[in-house]
């Protein structure tokens, strides 16, 4: 009987990873498609729209500063939502049971998933010996280092891309110098200068920055689980 080497086992236990993570994804990518949808997709084409209807002098450009304001109003609306189905809804049973014992319940929800997937790497790895799990679990440490690392480098592109995005497109409302104000913030060894016009932009930028580095971090976290469940299995 061919003896698998570690190469070959670790590609199994990543296998087995990408399996489970398929069956259980369903929600949490309608979750993120919601999070780009609301937060990302419907303000580029309501901030699109009004700049088209300013160039078109069908709106005045004056009311351009307002409008944007309502960009935020579908991530505020969207962060309800989430608020309240996730939230809000354990709150009869916060009252009821006290904090304690909602924490204490969702630890047995996870004490039984991690029993679930230990017993499925088992199941697909064969029986490894405790040098070979250590081995296992030092490699995807290293590789859960380098994704982390991905997700910086990543959140810091991005922002320097829809940072020259909103540049360019600032660049085709031609708004009249003299209608801008600039506003002068100083810090410690430091300063910074802002357009008034911009502020919103600004604004919806680090949310969006903040919801793509979150998503970047949840994912990391989900790989991080199915590393403790390895970890259990080396006491076993």
């Amino acid at each position: 009987m061919h003896h698998k080497t570690r190469l070959e086992q670790y590609q199994i236990f990543l296998d087995f990873i990408a399996e489970d993570i398929r069956k259980e994804s369903y929600l949490t990518s309608r979750r993120l498609l919601g999070v780009f949808f609301w937060c990302f997709l419907v303000p580029a084409c309501l901030s699109i729209a009004i700049l088209i209807l300013v160039r078109v002098q069908v709106l005045p450009p004056r009311m351009r500063a307002s409008l944007d304001w309502l960009l935020l109003v579908f991530p505020v609306l969207y962060s309800l939502y989430i608020l309240g189905s996730e939230v809000l809804a354990q709150l009869p049973f916060l009252l009821k049971k006290g904090g304690a014992a909602v924490a204490l319940k969702q630890a047995f929800k996870e004490s039984r998933w991690r029993d679930r997937v230990s017993q499925g790497l088992r199941s697909s790895l064969g029986e490894l010996k405790k040098d070979e799990w250590e081995w296992m679990i030092l490699q995807f440490s290293i590789d859960l280092e380098a994704m982390r690392y991905r997700t910086k480098y990543l959140t810091a592109l991005a922002g320097a891309v829809f940072f020259m995005i909103m540049q360019g497109i600032d660049s085709l409302a031609d708004a009249p110098e003299e209608s801008v104000g600039w506003i002068k913030i100083l810090g410690p060894g430091k300063m910074q200068w802002f357009t008034s016009n911009n502020q919103m932009q600004f604004v919806g930028l680090g949310l969006f920055l903040v919801l793509l580095y979150l998503s970047g971090n949840q994912s990391t976290r989900t790989y991080q689980k199915y590393l403790d469940c390895a970890r259990l299995n080396l006491h076993i």
